[in-house]
């Protein structure tokens, strides 16, 4: 599984973005999209820097997941206040 992780490229995180943006389409309320989103940056910072260490790969989908998730929530919630 190590080695696996080791030598992770841009395709498996396309990979990932597909699957993700394929389950929003069931209707995940557009979190899966966002973070959807955040396997193609990492996945195209992947392409550009081959050599980035899957654990900082791993750290940076997770964080920026975390904040897309957090700003989509903040603007849902602005919404729903707004039309009460």
């Amino acid at each position: 599984m190590i080695t696996y992780l080791q030598h992770l490229s841009f395709w498996d995180w396309v990979a990932l973005a597909t699957l993700l943006l394929i389950l929003e389409v069931f209707g995940a309320g557009g979190y899966l999209l966002w973070i959807g989103l955040v396997a193609v940056v990492v996945g195209a910072l992947t392409y550009l820097f081959p050599e980035l260490p899957w654990a900082w790969q791993f750290l940076l989908f997770g964080t920026l997941a975390l904040l897309s998730a957090l700003l989509w929530w903040r603007h849902q919630h602005r919404t729903s206040r707004a039309r009460n």
